[in-house]
């Protein structure tokens, strides 16, 4: 299986539908405590509003970042689903700056 990394854009199986993710853990910490995959969900979209808290991007999908929508995914949704690319280090730092909005960190 491909290893899941931080940066990481998946399309994984839920129940009922697929969903467009974002990893957002760390890799020590998926590595060390690998029970549920923290991630932030991409809604993929034409048009993606750039706020505080979401995060347009266009690669390796066009879309939005959502951070308020941060959910954990067990590694099996990851074995059943597709590794789509990884976004850009610039794109991860403004996805960060979200999180911590709305962590408040």
């Amino acid at each position: 299986m491909t290893e899941i990394l931080r940066g990481s854009v998946w399309r994984v199986p839920t129940v009922g539908r697929e969903r467009t993710v974002l990893v957002v853990e760390n890799d020590a910490v998926i590595r060390l405590h690998p029970g549920g995959i923290q991630c932030v969900l991409i809604q993929e979209a034409e048009d993606a509003l750039d706020t505080l808290v979401t995060v347009p991007i266009e690669h390796p999908v066009r879309g939005v970042v959502m951070a308020p929508d941060v959910s954990p995914f067990r590694p099996l949704r990851f074995e059943q689903g597709k590794l789509l690319g990884y976004v850009s280090a610039e794109d991860m730092d403004r996805v960060d700056t979200a999180l911590r909005a709305v962590f408040d960190l």
